[in-house]
């Protein structure tokens, strides 16, 4: 029986404890695998050490390239734990891949938990194990690259054959068995819908338009959509497809690696990369109609794409979707819910509901995002500068929470003192058990329970005498002001630090449709809720309630029978004609007299306010006719919506 060279020496005294992690990659691998990987290391261990060992297993199915898996952060945090005296594994990038995996034995040796790659030579106790891991490393990533650069080698090559068949649009398919582009078939009638297709796009239809005849026909979409109703973005993703002249494609995106993460995205390949195939039995349109039509629709179309004239770069290229100007991702619809986004009615610096443009919500009316964001800031500053100071009797109420926070820490430090006695016993208990009667696997297992448990509770009590003891001192209102002003003030919208504040400070935004009492326009009111209290660092329990508001924030200029209604009528009042108080204001007759009316209306209705909230589609309006379209169906995202 070997040994190993040097010693190891369980830490607790008596009980070698290790961690075995095996890995596989995809769900094509077996999965038995993983035990023949947990099986070759267990043997490793026990042919070089004849004490007791117990043994903790981490096993998963994921690339060695994801640095995100569940699997990995657990290995970590079990290393970081210091119950761990071994670390074994196969090879090094049963672990991981790249200079992670090196990263990780240094969090070992910063542990004094030894690790062993056995197929790679890695033995942390060595001082050349960082060598063989860096080249063990290097290793794994050549491979990889390599199996790589062998796959698409061969991809291309058979695609350049004929072969490499995966999906087809809506009019071909694809017979059992099939081997190269020459066994594809045209469906019975897709000529006839293509060329019915192609027609309707010369004429000038848009691609929903054609969405909606494909529907009305009962046209399938095809075998691989998940989708079976025809949308807008189906049809032009078909339509710029060019097996329907008889050419296919391959290469037109690629995978680039996030080295963050280790996964992949997909990002568009540069031209020479792309590849195109002549399939003459797979063409349905003719290819100088097809360029023809393709050229027109892509001239038409291209002020509405990020970065499609040539002599102007995607703007966006590279960011994340989810990371947009605020206050973008950030207002609901009051009538469905849903977000508003930037862009509508052709205008990209209005923002419009998402429920609206999908038809599943009638409200269509769009305001500008960037005076929104700047009125909505301005409304926060306001709400700072009107905070009152705070009165005795508050912070009475901040001290004696901050009393009850104390009594209540103390209660738990009691408790944990009292759970920690009781595991100590327990593990002098089990560890007695184990001399007397030797290795046990029920025993080796409590012994691991005993011992997380009593990790567990040294990190709680840990962070409970880390937390503050002090009563927490509560800024003046003049220091928040000058925070608000700091964080806000200068409207810096395109930042994104702008932006986590804001979502902070203005945790909710919601804007309903109002229409003036004597009709008009539909405009967006955003009903703002403000919380200050992010503000305030450390922060003070109770204090939220106190410096939140919500305030109501028009999204729109008034016109002028709304603007100057009240000072009409209390020049009328005075005693003016119509004609003397519109030139003292600089307006029209006619104004002046809506502006009466509109007055009026008021009166008889006991309204304060000129603007109705609007719980159904107002008619008479041009700009509010999804609600009429064939394809439009009211789906709210919550019962709160005022109507439909």
């Amino acid at each position: 029986m070997s040994a190993f060279d040097p010693p190891v020496v369980p830490r607790n005294g008596h009980t070698l404890v290790v961690l075995i992690i095996a890995r596989i990659s995809t769900v094509h691998q077996d999965r038995r695998s993983l035990a023949d990987q947990i099986a070759l290391c267990e043997r490793y261990v026990r042919d070089r050490y004849a004490g007791p060992v117990t043994f903790v297993h981490i096993q998963g199915q994921g690339s060695g390239e994801f640095l995100d898996r569940k699997e990995l952060a657990d290995a970590e945090a079990a290393v970081e734990s210091g119950r761990f005296d071994l670390v074994v594994v196969e090879d090094i990038g049963r672990i991981c891949r790249r200079n992670r995996a090196v990263d990780f034995c240094e969090m070992c040796e910063d542990a004094d938990t030894r690790l062993i790659a056995i197929n790679d030579s890695i033995d942390t106790s060595n001082e050349n194990w960082r060598l063989n891991a860096f080249f063990a490393s290097f290793k794994h990533e050549s491979s990889n690259k390599d199996t790589s650069k062998r796959i698409r080698r061969t991809l291309i090559n058979r695609f350049e054959q004929g072969g490499v068949l995966q999906t087809f649009p809506y009019g071909y398919a694809k017979p059992p068995g099939a081997k190269s582009d020459a066994d594809i078939r045209i469906e019975k009638d897709a000529d006839a819908i293509y060329e019915e297709w192609w027609s309707r796009l010369e004429e000038g239809q848009s691609y929903s338009e054609v969405a909606d005849w494909l529907n009305s026909r009962k046209v399938p979409t095809g075998e691989w959509t998940r989708s079976k109703k025809w949308t807008g973005r189906m049809v032009a993703r078909v339509t710029h497809n060019p097996i329907l002249k008889g050419y296919r494609r391959r290469n037109e995106r690629k995978c680039r690696r996030v080295n963050k993460t280790g996964r992949s995205r997909l990002v568009q390949a540069r031209p020479e990369e792309r590849i195109l195939r002549h399939a003459p039995n797979l063409q349905l349109i003719d290819p100088a109609r097809y360029d023809k039509l393709i050229a027109k629709l892509d001239a038409a179309n291209a002020h509405c794409g990020r970065g499609r004239a040539a002599a102007k770069a995607d703007s966006r290229a590279g960011v994340s979707r989810k990371r947009t100007v605020w206050p973008g991702q950030h207002i609901n619809c009051g009538v469905c819910g849903r977000l508003f986004y930037w862009g509508g009615h052709g205008q990209t610096d209005h923002m419009m509901c998402a429920g609206a443009r999908d038809y599943h919500c009638w409200n269509a009316a769009t305001f500008d995002g960037h005076m929104a964001a700047d009125r909505i800031t301005r409304a926060v500053l306001a709400a700072a500068n009107n905070l009152p100071e705070f009165d005795e009797v508050f912070r009475k109420k901040v001290e004696d929470a901050a009393g009850a926070s104390r009594a209540g820490r103390t209660e738990t430090l009691r408790r944990l003192e009292r759970e920690s006695a009781q595991v100590e016993r327990e593990l002098k208990n089990v560890v007695d058990a184990l001399v007397a009667i030797g290795l046990n696997p029920t025993l080796q297992t409590r012994l691991v329970e005993l011992e997380g448990r009593k990790a567990a509770i040294t990190a709680e009590r840990t962070e409970l005498l880390g937390q503050r003891d002090d009563v927490p001192v509560l800024p003046s209102t003049k220091e928040l002001k000058d925070r608000a002003r700091a964080e806000v003030g200068k409207l810096a919208f395109h930042d994104p630090a702008f932006g986590r504040s804001m979502n902070e400070l203005v945790p909710r935004v919601t804007v309903f449709p109002y229409r003036p009492l004597d009709g008009g326009a539909v405009v967006l009111r955003a009903k703002v809720e403000i919380n200050l209290a992010p503000l305030v660092k450390p922060a003070v329990p109770m204090l939220g309630s106190l410096i939140s508001s919500t305030v109501v924030v028009d999204l729109f200029d008034p016109p002028q029978r709304v603007a100057f209604r009240e000072r009409v009528v209390a020049l009328r009042s005075a005693g003016k004609t119509e004609r003397g108080v519109a030139e003292e204001l600089g307006l029209t007759v006619t104004a002046a007299q809506r502006a009466m009316a509109l007055d009026r209306m008021m009166t008889a209705a006991g309204l304060t306010d000129p603007y109705q909230l609007l719980v159904a589609p107002p008619d008479g309006d041009s700009k509010f006719r999804r609600h009429r379209h064939p394809r439009y169906q009211f789906r709210p995202l919550d019962d709160s919506s005022p109507g439909s």
